[in-house]
């Protein structure tokens, strides 16, 4: 079974771990530039560990909300349109997307070449790009346009931008759907509560608004072209309180605050130790059990108006 266009036939003994670049260990690095671009991939989830976690992630998000997207868009994707993801990452979303939708042509941006490079559907392009320098599309191009998992990526003045770019490449008519996971503390214990605080924190020293996405909304709705801002919430309890899907978040929690980036960046957050620092990973999914930890999903989606002539 497969896509009729896909490129599989011809690379099927192609491995997976050629198509992303490992990353160096933070004892090999020697200078500053070399440092930032460690922070960087941290940020940006780019190491292997983190690229598995983004792809159960995914699959997550579509169990939860039922569905890969909540824009009215479907019946177009059937017929054949133009899609863009931005942050596309491995490009989990659109891989699955142009497999289902052959006569729709995808495009995947991203600033980190994660993505695949030859297995792939043939209606499906990724391009090497960073979003805060404008997108290389002429205007009124796409009929969906969608960014996921992109709140901690930018400060608000390049969401100002992006928003705007990502307006200004859907045709009128064409639908916008930004998908993130809000902040907040509810129900969270002490060491959760610490180690998010810190997460927080070293994404604060990039001048990122960490609570911007909870009213990304009404950020949207400032801008010109822009209908009614449509904000669709799934929450869930993380861990063995909040039953399958809980233990399967839990897990993503945890291997992600055990890979060896995220324990540098938080540990030197919190200014303790890193055994110390794995010892409270550890106590974590104790607490898990005695908690209600909420996670909270949003989606929000709107169209473009069409043009008044």
């Amino acid at each position: 079974m497969g896509n009729k266009n896909s490129n599989l036939k011809n690379l099927k003994h192609t491995r997976s771990s050629s198509l992303v670049k490992k990353i160096p260990e933070f004892g090999k690095i020697e200078s500053e530039q070399e440092i930032q671009e460690k922070l960087l991939d941290y940020h940006l989830r780019t190491d292997f560990s983190s690229i598995d976690i983004l792809h159960a992630y995914h699959f997550l998000r579509g169990y939860i909300f039922q569905s890969k997207f909540s824009s009215p868009i479907e019946d177009k994707l059937i017929e054949g349109c133009k899609v863009l993801d931005i942050g596309c990452g491995p490009g989990t979303w659109l891989l699955e997307l142009s497999c289902k939708y052959e006569n729709t042509d995808f495009f995947g941006i991203d600033i980190k070449s994660v993505f695949p490079q030859q297995i792939k559907p043939n209606n499906l392009e990724f391009i090497k790009a960073d979003v805060t320098n404008g997108l290389p599309f002429n205007d009124n191009e796409f009929d969906f346009t969608h960014a996921e998992l992109m709140s901690l990526m930018f400060t608000p003045n390049q969401w100002d931008f992006v928003l705007s770019e990502l307006i200004r490449v859907t045709k009128p008519g064409g639908y916008i759907e930004i998908a993130d996971r809000c902040c907040g503390h509810v129900g969270r214990g002490p060491i959760f509560r610490k180690l998010i605080d810190a997460v927080w924190a070293s994404f604060s020293k990039r001048d990122i608004d960490v609570k911007l996405i909870n009213n990304l909304d009404s950020i949207f709705e400032l801008h010109p072209n822009i209908g009614k801002v449509h904000r669709i919430e799934k929450n869930f309890i993380i861990g063995p309180n909040g039953g399958k899907v809980g233990l399967i978040y839990q897990d993503i929690v945890i291997s992600h605050l055990n890979s060896e980036i995220a324990g540098k960046v938080i540990s030197e957050e919190i200014g303790i130790f890193n055994e110390e620092y794995k010892d409270m990973v550890e106590e974590l999914v104790e607490e898990f059990k005695r908690t209600s930890a909420e996670s909270v999903h949003v989606r929000f989606w709107t169209q473009k108006q069409l043009s008044k002539e």
